[in-house]
């Protein structure tokens, strides 16, 4: 019982003991007349309604001056708990349990905390995340962890659980990290911004040359390396053009290859915060934009700046030699080793890491197809190196490029690591192996139709989808994709095989096995599946690793 109500309590005892012993017999109930009732009633109401309203300030002003000293009070952005009160705190307004509650002046709609909430408690409303079913809420506390901003844009209040740290790797105000002559720009910094990341890229390159200027001369190829050719690559690489550098730019994939494989085809992708200006190496107008015409604007970037960029060529070691660095490639279809020297170094690596693998027989399987072939997937023909942008132009030399229409026979990996577009399987017998958001939300699209906020299905696609999972769906599956993937499993579009994995993989089927079997190669086949592409989506090793060699502190 709570102390106002034992004082309520305890008053209105006193009330009748005082009124009983003043008053005579008279008619009425017991020993009190009916006005002696109403006088301790009202007496009752109103030093109750008293005692709450000064409770309810008392809270209030607790919270207040607790978000007052968390705003004023400075902190390493790296900490989970940066900048919070040590009380819990509590909301005075909102309902007693525990649930997020998201300040809009400094929240920056990174997408962070909404990614984070595996019971869809949040969504990005006008640019900010926002509670959107707070009574659905758990008590996960990871949104308040992911959340980049300090101090945190969101806070989960009313609760007593310990938040942990977010782990982020350091850098300062330059971008520099803790290793002399690294820096550390985009994604894998810890704020997934489109914006954010081209303006990083575009300041990284001004504090290089600064720094270059206190040490000029050196041995190197390259004043500058970038590794990784994002959105926050790609403006760093076009701000080194512009100021002169010798650079060299390396992607493992394609350029923006993480937009294209982030973003579904027509996506419309909002470019938060929206009160903040571009000021990088590439454009970003207005609030937003479909993700090809995004991503064909900054391909006339590249042509119009004439930007080399190593395409399909992966960073496999940074080691320092003297006063510049060794970096050490692989292309992808060569396989050959290549080493670059450079004076400093920019990691725009992102934070999705590279694929695990499922590591059973036939998983490098490569099928012979018949296909049109686009501009974006051929190489030029006057150079012979260059890649084809969307614009028909060749990366390398600039030479116009004229599409072909006629089939042309070609190869395609059997297993894929991503779905760009669902639309380019049609009739088709697919695996998708998985039991996380990014495979069950795979597995959906292969199936059906969405509508364009996605929680609907609005039509069936004439694919036939197998979901393969090890046990069950993973604990941080959202409630909207569960919900979407039980409805394709009741209608028959989505086969869910539970607690099974792939044994092997043969070019037109695929070998089950119980996922209780360790070894694919002793272990006994259940089911054979007619198969045209197996997608597997089991998550990606994030660079901790990677940074963690190179001597970066994480968190």
């Amino acid at each position: 019982m709570k102390r106002t109500q034992l004082i309520i309590a305890a008053l209105f005892l006193l009330v009748l003991l005082g009124i009983g012993m003043a008053t005579t017999v008279s008619p009425g109930f017991g020993a009190v007349p009916p006005a002696g009732w109403a006088g301790a009633l009202c007496l009752v109401l109103f030093t109750g309604l008293a005692l709450v309203v000064v409770d309810t300030r008392r809270s209030r002003g607790k919270v207040l001056a607790a978000i007052s000293r968390a705003s004023q009070k400075p902190a390493p952005p790296d900490k989970g708990t940066a900048g919070l009160s040590e009380s819990v705190i509590v909301n005075p307004v909102g309902p007693s349990y525990p649930h997020p509650v998201i300040n809009v002046a400094t929240c920056i709609g990174c997408h962070a905390c909404v990614d984070a909430c595996p019971h869809d408690v949040l969504a990005i409303v006008n640019g900010k995340a926002t509670p959107i079913a707070v009574e659905q809420c758990m008590e996960d506390t990871s949104c308040q962890v992911e959340c980049p901003t300090v101090p945190k844009s969101c806070i989960v209040v009313n609760s007593t659980k310990k938040i942990p740290e977010r782990k982020v790797p350091q850098r300062d105000q330059k971008f520099l990290t803790n290793v002399p002559g690294i820096y550390l720009i985009g994604d894998v910094s810890g704020v997934p911004l489109i914006k954010n990341a081209i303006n990083e890229g575009g300041a990284v390159i001004d504090h290089i040359v600064e720094d270059l200027k206190k040490s000029p001369g050196g041995s190197a190829d390259y004043d500058v390396a970038v590794i990784g050719i994002g959105p926050a690559g790609l403006s760093a690489t076009a701000i080194a053009k512009q100021r002169g550098l010798k650079y060299i730019a390396i992607e493992q994939d394609q350029i923006v290859a993480t937009i294209q494989q982030t973003y579904q085809a027509g996506k419309y992708v909002y470019f938060n915060p929206a009160d903040q200006s571009v000021k990088g190496g590439i454009r970003l107008d207005g609030p937003g934009s479909a993700k090809e015409t995004m991503i064909e604007s900054w391909m006339s970037t590249v042509s119009s700046n004439g930007l080399v960029i190593n395409e399909f060529e992966s960073c496999k070691k940074i080691s320092r030699e003297g006063d510049r660095f060794v970096v050490e490639t692989q292309q992808e279809r060569t396989r050959q080793l290549i080493k670059y020297t450079a004076r400093r170094v920019i990691l725009a690596i992102g934070n999705r890491g590279t694929p695990m693998r499922l590591n059973v027989r036939g998983e490098d399987l490569r099928m012979r197809v018949e296909s049109v072939p686009t501009v974006a997937n051929q190489f030029c023909s006057q150079c012979g190196a260059g890649r084809v942008s969307e614009n028909k132009f060749c990366i390398e030399c600039g030479a116009r490029f004229a599409e072909k229409t006629a089939p042309q026979p070609s190869e395609d990996d059997k297993v894929k690591f991503k779905l760009t577009d669902p639309n380019d399987y049609s009739g088709k017998h697919l695996i998708v192996v998985g039991a996380g958001n990014s495979a069950v939300e795979a597995a959906i699209d292969l199936a059906a139709f969405r509508s364009e906020d996605g929680a609907r299905i609005v039509g069936w696609r004439d694919n036939v989808v197998t979901l393969v999972i090890r046990s069950n769906f993973k604990s941080d599956l959202k409630l909207g994709n569960k919900m979407l993937a039980y409805e394709c499993i009741d209608e028959g579009r989505i086969n869910a095989c539970f607690g099974q994995t792939i044994k092997e993989i043969k070019s037109d089927e695929v070998l089950l096995m119980k996922a209780s079997e360790r070894d694919p190669t002793s272990a006994s086949e259940i089911a054979r599946v007619k198969n045209d592409y197996v997608f597997a989506l089991i998550g990606g090793e994030k660079p901790t690793k990677f940074l963690e060699s190179l001597g970066i502190r994480i968190g």
